[in-house]
Protein backbone atom coordinates (compact mmCIF):
# COMPACT_ATOMS: atom_id res chain seq x y z
CA UNK A 1 0.00 0.00 0.00
CA UNK A 2 2.87 2.37 0.75
CA UNK A 3 4.25 4.35 -2.18
CA UNK A 4 7.86 5.49 -2.38
CA UNK A 5 7.99 8.96 -0.84
CA UNK A 6 9.76 11.95 -2.32
CA UNK A 7 12.30 13.75 -0.14
CA UNK A 8 11.56 17.42 -0.84
CA UNK A 9 13.17 20.57 0.51
CA UNK A 10 10.84 23.22 1.85
CA UNK A 11 10.81 26.46 -0.16
CA UNK A 12 11.92 29.47 1.88
CA UNK A 13 9.99 32.72 2.23
CA UNK A 14 12.71 35.37 1.65
CA UNK A 15 11.03 38.14 3.64
CA UNK A 16 10.53 35.81 6.60
CA UNK A 17 14.14 34.63 6.34
CA UNK A 18 15.44 38.18 6.59
CA UNK A 19 12.97 39.13 9.34
CA UNK A 20 14.08 36.15 11.42
CA UNK A 21 17.73 37.11 11.07
CA UNK A 22 16.86 40.69 12.05
CA UNK A 23 15.28 39.32 15.24
CA UNK A 24 18.55 37.60 16.13
CA UNK A 25 17.83 34.06 15.06
CA UNK A 26 20.77 32.04 13.73
CA UNK A 27 21.07 31.23 10.03
CA UNK A 28 19.81 27.68 10.67
CA UNK A 29 16.91 28.85 12.84
CA UNK A 30 15.97 31.49 10.27
CA UNK A 31 15.98 28.84 7.55
CA UNK A 32 13.63 26.63 9.53
CA UNK A 33 11.29 29.53 10.31
CA UNK A 34 11.24 30.66 6.67
CA UNK A 35 10.32 27.15 5.56
CA UNK A 36 7.10 27.18 7.59
CA UNK A 37 5.67 30.64 6.96
CA UNK A 38 4.76 32.81 4.00
CA UNK A 39 6.10 36.28 3.37
CA UNK A 40 2.91 37.96 4.59
CA UNK A 41 3.84 36.73 8.09
CA UNK A 42 7.13 38.68 8.11
CA UNK A 43 5.81 41.95 9.65
CA UNK A 44 4.24 40.06 12.59
CA UNK A 45 7.05 37.55 13.06
CA UNK A 46 8.03 38.72 16.53
CA UNK A 47 4.41 38.43 17.68
CA UNK A 48 4.08 34.96 16.18
CA UNK A 49 7.25 33.57 17.71
CA UNK A 50 7.76 35.44 20.95
CA UNK A 51 4.31 36.00 22.45
CA UNK A 52 3.58 34.67 25.92
CA UNK A 53 0.40 34.16 27.90
CA UNK A 54 0.41 37.85 28.78
CA UNK A 55 -0.14 38.53 25.08
CA UNK A 56 -3.08 36.17 24.60
CA UNK A 57 -6.05 37.60 22.74
CA UNK A 58 -8.66 38.41 25.41
CA UNK A 59 -12.12 36.84 25.33
CA UNK A 60 -13.85 40.17 24.67
CA UNK A 61 -13.14 39.74 20.94
CA UNK A 62 -15.19 36.53 20.73
CA UNK A 63 -18.71 36.77 19.27
CA UNK A 64 -21.61 36.57 21.75
CA UNK A 65 -19.25 36.48 24.72
CA UNK A 66 -21.10 39.22 26.63
CA UNK A 67 -24.44 37.47 26.13
CA UNK A 68 -22.89 34.16 27.20
CA UNK A 69 -21.49 35.71 30.37
CA UNK A 70 -24.78 37.34 31.35
CA UNK A 71 -26.70 34.10 30.79
CA UNK A 72 -24.14 32.24 32.88
CA UNK A 73 -24.29 34.77 35.72
CA UNK A 74 -28.08 34.55 35.75
CA UNK A 75 -27.97 30.75 35.98
CA UNK A 76 -25.41 30.81 38.81
CA UNK A 77 -27.34 33.50 40.66
CA UNK A 78 -30.56 31.48 40.45
CA UNK A 79 -28.88 28.22 41.44
CA UNK A 80 -29.72 26.46 38.17
CA UNK A 81 -27.99 23.20 37.28
CA UNK A 82 -25.15 23.37 34.74
CA UNK A 83 -24.99 20.73 31.98
CA UNK A 84 -21.67 20.31 30.13
CA UNK A 85 -21.90 18.62 26.72
CA UNK A 86 -18.63 17.84 24.96
CA UNK A 87 -17.12 15.99 22.05
CA UNK A 88 -15.52 12.60 22.66
CA UNK A 89 -11.99 13.38 21.45
CA UNK A 90 -9.07 14.79 23.46
CA UNK A 91 -10.02 18.40 22.62
CA UNK A 92 -13.57 17.84 23.82
CA UNK A 93 -12.55 15.87 26.92
CA UNK A 94 -10.00 18.48 28.00
CA UNK A 95 -12.54 21.27 27.38
CA UNK A 96 -15.05 19.35 29.51
CA UNK A 97 -12.52 19.16 32.34
CA UNK A 98 -11.70 22.88 32.04
CA UNK A 99 -15.38 23.82 32.30
CA UNK A 100 -16.04 21.54 35.25
CA UNK A 101 -12.98 22.68 37.23
CA UNK A 102 -13.77 26.33 36.54
CA UNK A 103 -17.40 26.10 37.64
CA UNK A 104 -16.70 23.83 40.63
CA UNK A 105 -13.44 25.23 41.99
CA UNK A 106 -13.43 28.83 40.79
CA UNK A 107 -17.10 29.82 40.48
CA UNK A 108 -18.31 27.95 43.60
CA UNK A 109 -21.01 25.95 41.82
CA UNK A 110 -21.63 22.82 43.91
CA UNK A 111 -20.52 19.66 42.15
CA UNK A 112 -23.95 18.08 42.54
CA UNK A 113 -25.35 20.87 40.33
CA UNK A 114 -22.86 20.10 37.50
CA UNK A 115 -23.95 17.35 35.11
CA UNK A 116 -21.74 15.81 32.40
CA UNK A 117 -22.95 14.56 29.02
CA UNK A 118 -20.53 13.16 26.44
CA UNK A 119 -21.82 11.66 23.23
CA UNK A 120 -20.81 8.08 22.47
CA UNK A 121 -19.09 7.97 19.08
CA UNK A 122 -20.89 4.81 17.93
CA UNK A 123 -24.29 5.12 19.60
CA UNK A 124 -24.78 8.88 19.45
CA UNK A 125 -22.50 10.25 16.75
CA UNK A 126 -20.85 13.65 16.69
CA UNK A 127 -22.28 16.83 18.17
CA UNK A 128 -25.51 17.53 20.01
CA UNK A 129 -27.00 14.47 18.36
CA UNK A 130 -30.56 13.18 18.40
CA UNK A 131 -29.71 10.37 20.85
CA UNK A 132 -27.88 12.71 23.21
CA UNK A 133 -30.74 15.19 23.07
CA UNK A 134 -33.26 12.46 23.93
CA UNK A 135 -31.15 11.41 26.91
CA UNK A 136 -30.95 14.97 28.24
CA UNK A 137 -34.68 15.52 27.79
CA UNK A 138 -35.41 12.26 29.60
CA UNK A 139 -33.20 12.70 32.65
CA UNK A 140 -31.70 16.17 33.07
CA UNK A 141 -33.15 18.68 35.56
CA UNK A 142 -34.62 21.90 34.24
CA UNK A 143 -34.52 24.80 33.96
CA UNK A 144 -30.78 24.48 33.48
CA UNK A 145 -27.83 26.05 31.70
CA UNK A 146 -26.33 23.91 28.93
CA UNK A 147 -22.77 24.61 27.77
CA UNK A 148 -21.36 22.78 24.76
CA UNK A 149 -17.62 22.26 24.34
CA UNK A 150 -15.96 21.68 20.96
CA UNK A 151 -19.32 21.22 19.21
CA UNK A 152 -22.79 22.65 18.69
CA UNK A 153 -22.33 25.17 15.86
CA UNK A 154 -24.26 23.01 13.38
CA UNK A 155 -26.86 21.56 15.77
CA UNK A 156 -29.68 24.11 15.61
CA UNK A 157 -32.52 21.54 15.38
CA UNK A 158 -31.53 19.68 18.56
CA UNK A 159 -30.65 22.88 20.40
CA UNK A 160 -34.10 24.22 19.52
CA UNK A 161 -35.65 21.17 21.19
CA UNK A 162 -33.60 21.79 24.32
CA UNK A 163 -34.56 25.46 24.33
CA UNK A 164 -38.25 24.59 24.00
CA UNK A 165 -37.93 22.23 26.97
CA UNK A 166 -36.56 24.92 29.30
CA UNK A 167 -32.81 24.76 28.74
CA UNK A 168 -30.65 27.81 28.07
CA UNK A 169 -27.90 26.75 25.65
CA UNK A 170 -24.48 28.36 25.21
CA UNK A 171 -22.34 26.96 22.40
CA UNK A 172 -18.55 27.11 22.70
CA UNK A 173 -16.89 25.68 19.61
CA UNK A 174 -14.23 26.22 16.95
CA UNK A 175 -15.67 24.20 14.05
CA UNK A 176 -17.17 25.63 10.89
CA UNK A 177 -20.50 27.42 11.05
CA UNK A 178 -23.23 26.75 8.43
CA UNK A 179 -23.85 29.28 5.67
CA UNK A 180 -27.14 30.22 7.34
CA UNK A 181 -25.27 31.20 10.48
CA UNK A 182 -24.90 29.89 14.04
CA UNK A 183 -27.79 28.06 15.78
CA UNK A 184 -30.34 30.75 16.57
CA UNK A 185 -31.89 28.64 19.34
CA UNK A 186 -28.70 29.02 21.38
CA UNK A 187 -28.60 32.13 23.52
CA UNK A 188 -24.95 32.50 22.46
CA UNK A 189 -22.55 30.84 20.03
CA UNK A 190 -19.01 31.62 21.13
CA UNK A 191 -16.99 30.59 18.09
CA UNK A 192 -13.97 32.46 16.64
CA UNK A 193 -14.63 31.26 13.07
CA UNK A 194 -18.05 32.88 12.77
CA UNK A 195 -18.29 35.29 9.85
CA UNK A 196 -19.12 38.13 12.22
CA UNK A 197 -16.26 37.29 14.59
CA UNK A 198 -13.66 39.94 15.43
CA UNK A 199 -11.38 37.43 17.12
CA UNK A 200 -8.11 37.68 15.15
CA UNK A 201 -6.99 34.07 15.60
CA UNK A 202 -9.31 31.50 13.94
CA UNK A 203 -6.91 28.63 14.66
CA UNK A 204 -7.48 28.03 18.38
CA UNK A 205 -8.81 24.69 19.61
CA UNK A 206 -12.20 24.03 21.19
CA UNK A 207 -10.64 23.76 24.65
CA UNK A 208 -9.11 27.22 24.18
CA UNK A 209 -12.52 28.68 23.35
CA UNK A 210 -13.99 27.03 26.47
CA UNK A 211 -11.14 28.41 28.59
CA UNK A 212 -11.63 31.95 27.23
CA UNK A 213 -15.34 31.70 27.97
CA UNK A 214 -14.50 30.72 31.56
CA UNK A 215 -12.07 33.65 31.83
CA UNK A 216 -14.84 36.00 30.71
CA UNK A 217 -17.27 34.47 33.24
CA UNK A 218 -14.72 35.02 36.01
CA UNK A 219 -14.45 38.68 35.03
CA UNK A 220 -18.24 38.98 34.92
CA UNK A 221 -18.63 37.42 38.37
CA UNK A 222 -16.10 39.86 39.82
CA UNK A 223 -17.82 42.84 38.16
CA UNK A 224 -21.17 41.65 39.55
CA UNK A 225 -19.76 41.32 43.07
CA UNK A 226 -20.25 37.54 43.01
CA UNK A 227 -16.52 36.83 43.30
CA UNK A 228 -13.83 38.79 45.14
CA UNK A 229 -11.53 40.87 42.93
CA UNK A 230 -8.59 38.74 44.13
CA UNK A 231 -10.22 35.48 42.95
CA UNK A 232 -7.69 33.14 41.38
CA UNK A 233 -7.16 33.48 37.65
CA UNK A 234 -7.53 30.49 35.38
CA UNK A 235 -3.96 30.18 34.15
CA UNK A 236 -3.59 26.99 36.17
CA UNK A 237 -5.85 25.28 33.59
CA UNK A 238 -3.52 25.91 30.67
CA UNK A 239 -1.97 22.46 30.95
CA UNK A 240 -5.35 21.02 29.94
CA UNK A 241 -5.65 23.63 27.18
CA UNK A 242 -2.19 22.66 25.91
CA UNK A 243 -3.09 18.97 25.72
CA UNK A 244 -6.30 19.60 23.77
CA UNK A 245 -4.56 22.10 21.48
CA UNK A 246 -1.78 19.71 20.47
CA UNK A 247 -4.12 16.70 20.27
CA UNK A 248 -6.51 18.51 17.92
CA UNK A 249 -3.68 19.33 15.49
CA UNK A 250 -4.55 23.01 15.22
CA UNK A 251 -2.12 25.42 13.55
CA UNK A 252 1.01 26.28 15.55
CA UNK A 253 2.60 28.38 12.80
CA UNK A 254 0.05 31.15 12.30
CA UNK A 255 -1.39 31.24 15.82
CA UNK A 256 0.56 33.07 18.54
CA UNK A 257 -2.20 32.06 20.96
CA UNK A 258 -1.70 28.35 20.32
CA UNK A 259 2.07 28.61 20.70
CA UNK A 260 1.73 30.57 23.93
CA UNK A 261 -0.75 28.24 25.64
CA UNK A 262 1.20 25.12 24.64
CA UNK A 263 4.45 26.59 25.95
CA UNK A 264 2.85 27.61 29.28
CA UNK A 265 0.97 24.33 29.56
CA UNK A 266 4.17 22.34 29.11
CA UNK A 267 5.80 24.31 31.90
CA UNK A 268 2.89 23.42 34.18
CA UNK A 269 3.14 19.74 33.22
CA UNK A 270 6.84 19.67 34.05
CA UNK A 271 6.51 21.22 37.52
CA UNK A 272 7.06 18.97 40.54
CA UNK A 273 3.51 19.79 41.70
CA UNK A 274 1.56 18.83 38.61
CA UNK A 275 -1.76 17.11 37.96
CA UNK A 276 -1.64 13.37 38.63
CA UNK A 277 -2.80 12.75 35.06
CA UNK A 278 0.57 13.80 33.65
CA UNK A 279 2.56 11.56 35.99
CA UNK A 280 0.29 8.61 35.25
CA UNK A 281 0.41 9.08 31.48
CA UNK A 282 4.17 9.65 31.46
CA UNK A 283 4.78 6.41 33.36
CA UNK A 284 2.35 4.39 31.26
CA UNK A 285 3.66 5.64 27.91
CA UNK A 286 7.30 5.45 29.03
CA UNK A 287 7.82 9.12 28.30
CA UNK A 288 11.21 9.73 29.89
CA UNK A 289 12.59 13.18 30.58
CA UNK A 290 10.63 16.38 30.20
CA UNK A 291 7.18 16.42 28.62
CA UNK A 292 7.27 18.30 25.31
CA UNK A 293 4.81 18.84 22.48
CA UNK A 294 5.89 15.59 20.82
CA UNK A 295 5.07 13.76 24.07
CA UNK A 296 1.57 15.20 23.96
CA UNK A 297 1.06 14.45 20.27
CA UNK A 298 2.49 10.94 20.03
CA UNK A 299 2.18 9.50 23.53
CA UNK A 300 -0.56 11.20 25.56
CA UNK A 301 -3.10 12.17 22.88
CA UNK A 302 -3.42 8.64 21.39
CA UNK A 303 -4.22 7.28 24.86
CA UNK A 304 -6.83 9.96 25.54
CA UNK A 305 -8.37 9.62 22.08
CA UNK A 306 -8.47 5.81 22.22
CA UNK A 307 -11.18 5.84 24.88
CA UNK A 308 -13.49 8.00 22.79
CA UNK A 309 -12.79 5.93 19.68
CA UNK A 310 -13.88 2.62 21.21
CA UNK A 311 -16.14 3.52 24.15
CA UNK A 312 -17.31 6.44 26.26
CA UNK A 313 -14.87 9.32 26.80
CA UNK A 314 -16.10 9.81 30.37
CA UNK A 315 -13.03 8.03 31.75
CA UNK A 316 -10.80 10.50 29.89
CA UNK A 317 -12.51 13.37 31.70
CA UNK A 318 -12.25 11.52 35.03
CA UNK A 319 -8.52 11.07 34.42
CA UNK A 320 -8.07 14.81 33.82
CA UNK A 321 -10.01 15.52 37.02
CA UNK A 322 -8.21 12.93 39.20
CA UNK A 323 -6.71 14.40 42.34
CA UNK A 324 -4.20 11.68 43.30
CA UNK A 325 -1.88 9.24 41.59
CA UNK A 326 -3.71 6.18 42.98
CA UNK A 327 -6.89 7.57 41.43
CA UNK A 328 -5.23 8.43 38.11
CA UNK A 329 -3.23 5.25 37.51
CA UNK A 330 -6.11 2.77 37.03
CA UNK A 331 -7.94 5.24 34.77
CA UNK A 332 -4.80 5.66 32.65
CA UNK A 333 -4.44 1.87 32.48
CA UNK A 334 -7.96 1.61 31.04
CA UNK A 335 -6.96 4.07 28.33
CA UNK A 336 -3.81 2.07 27.62
CA UNK A 337 -5.88 -1.09 27.15
CA UNK A 338 -8.20 0.79 24.80
CA UNK A 339 -5.23 2.06 22.83
CA UNK A 340 -3.86 -1.46 22.37
CA UNK A 341 -7.30 -2.60 21.22
CA UNK A 342 -7.47 0.37 18.87
CA UNK A 343 -4.11 -0.58 17.35
CA UNK A 344 -5.34 -4.12 16.69
CA UNK A 345 -8.54 -2.89 15.03
CA UNK A 346 -6.58 -0.31 13.04
CA UNK A 347 -4.12 -2.93 11.80
CA UNK A 348 -6.92 -5.18 10.63
CA UNK A 349 -8.78 -2.36 8.87
CA UNK A 350 -5.63 -1.14 7.09
CA UNK A 351 -4.89 -4.69 5.97
CA UNK A 352 -8.39 -5.05 4.57
CA UNK A 353 -8.11 -1.68 2.80
CA UNK A 354 -4.92 -2.50 0.89
CA UNK A 355 -6.62 -4.06 -2.14
CA UNK A 356 -8.92 -1.06 -2.59
CA UNK A 357 -6.02 1.36 -2.20
CA UNK A 358 -3.90 -0.45 -4.78
CA UNK A 359 -6.78 -0.67 -7.27
CA UNK A 360 -7.56 3.05 -7.00
CA UNK A 361 -3.89 3.99 -7.30
CA UNK A 362 -3.61 1.87 -10.46
CA UNK A 363 -6.69 3.68 -11.81
CA UNK A 364 -4.90 7.00 -11.25
CA UNK A 365 -7.34 8.38 -8.67
CA UNK A 366 -6.36 11.69 -7.12
CA UNK A 367 -8.44 10.98 -4.00
CA UNK A 368 -9.26 7.61 -2.47
CA UNK A 369 -12.59 6.35 -1.16
CA UNK A 370 -12.42 3.21 1.00
CA UNK A 371 -15.38 1.17 2.24
CA UNK A 372 -14.87 -1.48 4.93
CA UNK A 373 -18.10 -3.43 5.52
CA UNK A 374 -16.71 -4.65 8.86
CA UNK A 375 -14.98 -1.37 9.78
CA UNK A 376 -15.11 0.33 13.15
CA UNK A 377 -16.35 3.92 12.97
CA UNK A 378 -14.13 4.94 15.86
CA UNK A 379 -10.98 4.02 13.95
CA UNK A 380 -11.93 5.34 10.48
CA UNK A 381 -10.20 8.66 10.99
CA UNK A 382 -6.83 7.31 12.01
CA UNK A 383 -6.95 4.74 9.18
CA UNK A 384 -7.72 7.53 6.72
CA UNK A 385 -4.78 9.54 8.06
CA UNK A 386 -2.42 6.57 7.69
CA UNK A 387 -3.48 6.07 4.07
CA UNK A 388 -3.00 9.79 3.33
CA UNK A 389 0.50 9.51 4.76
CA UNK A 390 1.24 6.39 2.70
CA UNK A 391 -0.19 7.61 -0.64
CA UNK A 392 -0.09 11.41 -0.65
CA UNK A 393 -3.80 11.63 -1.52
CA UNK A 394 -6.98 12.75 0.30
CA UNK A 395 -8.91 9.81 1.75
CA UNK A 396 -12.53 9.16 2.73
CA UNK A 397 -12.88 6.00 4.82
CA UNK A 398 -16.43 4.59 5.12
CA UNK A 399 -17.95 1.90 7.34
CA UNK A 400 -21.56 0.93 8.12
CA UNK A 401 -23.68 2.43 10.85
CA UNK A 402 -26.16 0.43 12.94
CA UNK A 403 -28.87 1.35 10.45
CA UNK A 404 -28.14 -0.88 7.41
CA UNK A 405 -29.14 1.90 5.03
CA UNK A 406 -26.54 4.36 6.40
CA UNK A 407 -22.77 4.75 6.20
CA UNK A 408 -20.41 7.05 8.06
CA UNK A 409 -16.99 8.28 6.97
CA UNK A 410 -14.00 10.12 8.30
CA UNK A 411 -12.04 12.22 5.83
CA UNK A 412 -8.41 13.32 5.99
CA UNK A 413 -6.33 15.29 3.54
CA UNK A 414 -2.98 16.87 2.81
CA UNK A 415 -2.24 20.59 2.77
CA UNK A 416 -3.99 22.45 -0.01
CA UNK A 417 -7.10 20.31 -0.46
CA UNK A 418 -9.85 21.63 1.84
CA UNK A 419 -12.06 18.86 3.22
CA UNK A 420 -15.00 20.98 4.36
CA UNK A 421 -15.15 22.84 1.06
CA UNK A 422 -15.09 19.53 -0.81
CA UNK A 423 -17.91 18.16 1.37
CA UNK A 424 -19.96 21.31 0.78
CA UNK A 425 -19.59 20.86 -2.99
CA UNK A 426 -20.52 17.15 -2.90
CA UNK A 427 -23.51 17.86 -0.64
CA UNK A 428 -24.67 20.61 -3.01
CA UNK A 429 -24.51 18.20 -5.97
CA UNK A 430 -26.15 15.24 -4.17
CA UNK A 431 -28.17 16.62 -1.25
CA UNK A 432 -30.46 13.59 -1.18
CA UNK A 433 -27.52 11.36 -0.18
CA UNK A 434 -26.44 13.32 2.91
CA UNK A 435 -27.83 13.08 6.42
CA UNK A 436 -25.07 15.04 8.15
CA UNK A 437 -21.62 16.38 7.40
CA UNK A 438 -19.06 18.80 8.78
CA UNK A 439 -15.40 19.50 9.28
CA UNK A 440 -12.63 21.96 8.55
CA UNK A 441 -9.64 22.27 6.21
CA UNK A 442 -7.82 19.13 7.28
CA UNK A 443 -10.52 16.70 8.38
CA UNK A 444 -14.24 16.03 8.25
CA UNK A 445 -17.01 13.53 8.75
CA UNK A 446 -20.17 12.53 6.92
CA UNK A 447 -23.23 10.34 7.39
CA UNK A 448 -24.40 9.11 4.02
CA UNK A 449 -27.20 6.97 2.60
CA UNK A 450 -25.65 3.71 1.42
CA UNK A 451 -26.98 4.20 -2.10
CA UNK A 452 -25.00 7.41 -2.44
CA UNK A 453 -21.56 5.89 -1.90
CA UNK A 454 -20.66 5.58 -5.59
CA UNK A 455 -21.80 9.12 -6.32
CA UNK A 456 -19.80 10.39 -3.37
CA UNK A 457 -16.67 8.50 -4.46
CA UNK A 458 -16.91 9.76 -8.04
CA UNK A 459 -17.41 13.40 -7.03
CA UNK A 460 -14.70 13.24 -4.32
CA UNK A 461 -12.25 11.89 -6.92
CA UNK A 462 -13.28 14.45 -9.56
CA UNK A 463 -12.82 17.39 -7.19
CA UNK A 464 -9.35 16.18 -6.22
CA UNK A 465 -8.41 15.52 -9.85
CA UNK A 466 -9.31 19.08 -10.75
CA UNK A 467 -7.47 20.49 -7.75
CA UNK A 468 -4.27 18.52 -8.34
CA UNK A 469 -4.29 18.76 -12.15
CA UNK A 470 -0.73 18.80 -13.46
CA UNK A 471 0.82 17.73 -10.17
CA UNK A 472 2.59 14.46 -9.44
CA UNK A 473 0.84 12.87 -6.48
CA UNK A 474 3.03 10.92 -4.07
CA UNK A 475 3.77 11.02 -0.37
CA UNK A 476 6.28 13.78 0.35
CA UNK A 477 8.77 14.15 3.17
CA UNK A 478 9.43 17.85 3.57
CA UNK A 479 12.90 18.63 4.87
CA UNK A 480 14.83 21.72 5.90
CA UNK A 481 17.61 20.95 3.48
CA UNK A 482 20.99 19.39 4.03
CA UNK A 483 21.96 18.04 7.42
CA UNK A 484 24.30 20.59 9.03
CA UNK A 485 27.97 19.63 9.09
CA UNK A 486 29.06 17.66 12.16
CA UNK A 487 25.72 17.79 14.02
CA UNK A 488 26.06 17.75 17.80
CA UNK A 489 24.03 18.29 20.98
CA UNK A 490 24.64 22.04 20.83
CA UNK A 491 22.86 22.07 17.46
CA UNK A 492 19.97 20.18 19.05
CA UNK A 493 19.63 22.91 21.68
CA UNK A 494 19.58 25.50 18.89
CA UNK A 495 16.65 23.72 17.28
CA UNK A 496 14.77 23.26 20.53
CA UNK A 497 14.71 27.03 20.99
CA UNK A 498 12.03 27.04 18.28
CA UNK A 499 9.64 24.75 20.20
CA UNK A 500 6.80 23.98 20.64
CA UNK A 501 6.50 22.07 17.38
CA UNK A 502 3.24 20.80 15.94
CA UNK A 503 0.94 21.07 12.94
CA UNK A 504 2.22 23.58 10.36
CA UNK A 505 5.22 24.15 12.66
CA UNK A 506 6.71 20.70 12.31
CA UNK A 507 9.90 19.64 14.05
CA UNK A 508 12.94 20.05 11.77
CA UNK A 509 13.86 17.28 9.36
CA UNK A 510 17.06 17.18 7.36
CA UNK A 511 18.25 15.35 4.24
CA UNK A 512 21.60 13.67 3.82
CA UNK A 513 23.64 10.97 2.15
CA UNK A 514 25.87 8.46 3.93
CA UNK A 515 27.36 4.98 3.82
CA UNK A 516 25.85 2.26 6.01
CA UNK A 517 28.75 0.82 8.05
CA UNK A 518 26.69 -1.24 10.51
CA UNK A 519 23.09 -2.27 11.05
CA UNK A 520 21.11 -4.69 13.16
CA UNK A 521 17.40 -5.27 13.78
CA UNK A 522 16.08 -4.29 17.19
CA UNK A 523 12.77 -4.68 19.02
CA UNK A 524 10.43 -6.99 17.13
CA UNK A 525 12.66 -6.95 14.05
CA UNK A 526 10.90 -4.09 12.27
CA UNK A 527 13.27 -1.42 13.64
CA UNK A 528 16.89 -0.89 12.59
CA UNK A 529 19.83 0.37 14.61
CA UNK A 530 22.35 1.88 12.18
CA UNK A 531 25.83 3.34 12.05
CA UNK A 532 26.31 5.80 9.20
CA UNK A 533 29.58 7.14 7.84
CA UNK A 534 28.67 10.78 7.55
CA UNK A 535 31.18 13.44 6.48
CA UNK A 536 34.09 11.26 7.58
CA UNK A 537 32.70 10.31 11.00
CA UNK A 538 30.45 7.55 12.34
CA UNK A 539 26.98 8.63 13.44
CA UNK A 540 24.42 6.61 15.42
CA UNK A 541 20.96 6.34 13.89
CA UNK A 542 17.66 4.55 14.55
CA UNK A 543 14.94 3.80 12.01
CA UNK A 544 11.63 2.79 13.58
CA UNK A 545 9.33 0.60 11.48
CA UNK A 546 11.95 0.33 8.76
CA UNK A 547 10.46 -2.98 7.64
CA UNK A 548 6.92 -4.29 7.53
CA UNK A 549 7.97 -7.93 7.00
CA UNK A 550 11.22 -8.16 9.00
CA UNK A 551 13.46 -7.92 5.89
CA UNK A 552 15.93 -5.04 6.03
CA UNK A 553 15.50 -2.47 3.23
CA UNK A 554 19.19 -1.54 3.59
CA UNK A 555 22.48 -3.43 3.54
CA UNK A 556 25.90 -2.75 4.99
CA UNK A 557 28.11 -0.95 2.49
CA UNK A 558 25.26 0.76 0.67
CA UNK A 559 25.35 4.48 -0.06
CA UNK A 560 21.96 5.84 0.97
CA UNK A 561 19.87 8.98 0.76
CA UNK A 562 17.81 9.68 3.88
CA UNK A 563 15.62 12.12 5.79
CA UNK A 564 16.07 12.37 9.54
CA UNK A 565 15.29 14.23 12.72
CA UNK A 566 17.86 14.90 15.44
CA UNK A 567 17.36 13.59 18.96
CA UNK A 568 19.21 13.15 22.23
CA UNK A 569 19.94 9.56 23.20
CA UNK A 570 20.67 9.11 26.91
CA UNK A 571 22.28 5.76 27.72
CA UNK A 572 24.09 4.74 30.91
CA UNK A 573 24.62 8.31 32.01
CA UNK A 574 25.97 9.50 28.66
CA UNK A 575 24.15 11.77 26.21
CA UNK A 576 24.83 11.48 22.49
CA UNK A 577 23.22 12.83 19.36
CA UNK A 578 21.25 10.27 17.37
CA UNK A 579 19.64 10.54 13.96
CA UNK A 580 16.06 9.33 13.83
CA UNK A 581 15.61 8.14 10.25
CA UNK A 582 12.19 8.85 8.72
CA UNK A 583 13.00 7.41 5.30
CA UNK A 584 16.06 5.95 3.61
CA UNK A 585 16.76 4.43 0.21
CA UNK A 586 19.86 3.28 -1.67
CA UNK A 587 21.31 5.85 -4.06
CA UNK A 588 21.11 4.48 -7.59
Amino acid sequence: MKERPQIVQRPLAPAVLQAAKNLGYSDLQARIIAGRLHDESAPALATLLQSGVGDLTPPEALPDIDVAVQATLAAIRQGHPVLIISDFDADGASAHAVLKIAFRDHFAVPEERIHSYIGHRLRDGYGVSENLTERILAEAPRPALVITADQGSTDHTRIARLQAAGFTVIVTDHHGVPEEGPPSAAVACVNPVRRDSHFPDPYIAGVHVAWLYCCAVRQGLIAAGMLPSAAAKLGSLLDLVALGTVADCVDLARSPNNRAVVARGLRLMNRPQRRPVWTALAALSRAGGSIDAATLAFRFAPLINARGRLDSAEDSVRLFLSESLPEAEPLASVLQEDNEARKAVQGQMLQEAQAQVRAQLRAGHAALCIFDPEGHAGVQGICAAKIVEATGRPVAFFSPKDDPDLLSASLRTLDGFHVRNALAEIAAQHPEDFLAWGGHAGAGGVTLRRGGLERFAATWQALAAGHFAGQTLAPKIWTDGALPAAPDLKLLDELRALEPFGRQWEAPLFAGEAEVTALRPVGDGRHLKLTLRLQGADQDAIWFFASEDGNSPLQIGQHIRFACALERNDWRGESRLQLQIRHAEPVD
